[in-house]
């Protein structure tokens, strides 16, 4: 791997490079374009949007995943709070600055007038925790700043503040060919990029076999088309030497799954595992899922996954609590067992590693590759269960 794919991976695993935030690394990136450019364009076939201000490469998956979106957003409002303020700050020019009180009130009334479904009501607290979060977010991609913040939104209704934005926010949303107004799936959004193409040969099949495999966390035969399949097939070798070339990430290909494994070191891709307690309880369960299958108790079928009943996977994931309970943070010591149960669940099946089927539930290979432990000769409380929830 090239010394200067360091900079590819900082695209490959953050929203953009902005030149105010970090000058030193945005020249870097800049001056080591001619390194990765020609594989951005040719494998990804992605867009790379290079000026004095920013560069960011436009990631759109193959594929959409339940793990893509924002990870610290949790409720569909803050994705409609969002989208408003970017139509707040749309004309709004560089250095302009705004009170809180009247992006508030530009929020509330924007999401009246349109009707939408998710209506803000700022005397619940959970919906100023929604603003906030998406304030946060902004401010974190640079988008806007705080000039000053008297008391907490969440906190006290009446609280003001003043930001002041940078002029970036045009740039946040791709742009798109198609009328996004007609669109009623995820799909449909995705396959705009590639709009009246034949997405099953040339070029376009190209790039969508490399974003399986940078922009997802891990690829399963059921996610590809034939076309997918049989490329991935004849041109295993020459993609996995591409990869090696620009990225840490190792390719490895079962006759179910196709992924890339990176350092222990690395930046997981997608955020997992992340800093959340639940994260780390899934890499528990992962390896007693493993046993499970390794003391014979369950046969793999010819596609490497297998099928369990709920109350199989419940009893597993009942005694994983139990065995590390001295280990879990408050929340997940007092939690009743099915609430608990439902909440790892959940969090398995954003992340792939499991889906719902007639028996109960399917149990995918990534199960077996990002698994956890703790050392039975340790008392004490580990940093492993230390996140947030």
């Amino acid at each position: 791997m090239d010394v200067h794919t360091k900079e590819l991976e900082y695209l490959l695993d953050n929203f953009w490079c902005i030149k105010e935030q970090d000058p030193s690394l945005y020249f870097e990136i800049k001056n080591n374009l001619d390194y990765y450019k020609n594989f951005i364009q040719t494998k990804l076939g992605s867009r790379l949007l290079i000026n004095d201000r920013f560069i960011k490469l436009e990631k759109i998956p193959s594929a959409p995943k339940s793990y893509m979106g924002i990870n610290d957003f949790t409720d569909p409002l803050e994705y409609v709070i969002l989208f408003i303020i970017l139509l707040f700050l749309e004309d709004k020019p560089k250095l302009e600055q705004f009170i809180l009180s009247s992006l508030i009130d530009y929020v509330k009334n924007i999401a009246a007038t349109l009707e939408l479904d998710n209506q803000p009501d700022w005397n619940l607290f959970h919906h100023r925790k929604c603003l906030v979060n998406v304030i946060n977010h902004l401010k974190n991609l640079g988008i806007i700043k705080v000039v000053e913040e008297r008391l907490l939104f969440t906190e006290n209704t009446n609280a003001e503040a003043l930001y002041e934005t940078t002029g970036l926010s045009n740039y946040y949303v791709r742009e798109f060919k198609g009328n996004i107004l007609e669109y009623t799936t995820l799909n449909d959004f995705i396959n705009d990029e590639f709009a009246n193409q034949n997405e099953n040969i040339g070029d376009v099949r190209r790039y969508r076999i490399y974003r399986h495999l940078l922009y997802s966390l891990v690829t399963y035969s059921e996610d590809l088309n034939e076309y997918e399949l049989d490329y991935l097939r004849k041109f295993r070798g020459p993609i996995s030497n591409e990869l090696s070339k620009y990225v840490e990430g190792e390719l490895e290909l079962t006759k179910n799954m196709a992924l890339l494994m990176y350092p222990v070191d690395s930046k997981a891709k997608y955020d997992f595992p992340n800093n959340k307690a639940i994260s780390d309880i899934v890499l528990m369960v992962n390896n007693s899922i493993l046993d499970y299958v390794n003391s014979g108790k369950m046969v793999l079928n010819s596609n490497e996954t297998f099928s369990i009943t709920k109350e199989e996977l419940f009893q597993i994931i009942n005694d994983v609590r139990n065995d590390n309970l001295e280990y879990f943070s408050k929340n997940y010591k007092e939690m009743p067992k099915e609430s608990f149960f439902s909440e790892i669940i959940n969090y398995m099946k954003e992340y792939d590693f499991i889906k719902n089927d007639d028996l109960g539930y399917k149990i995918y290979p990534m199960v077996s590759k990002i698994i956890g432990y703790i050392p039975k000769d340790n008392k004490e409380q580990l940093d492993l269960f230390g996140g947030n929830l």
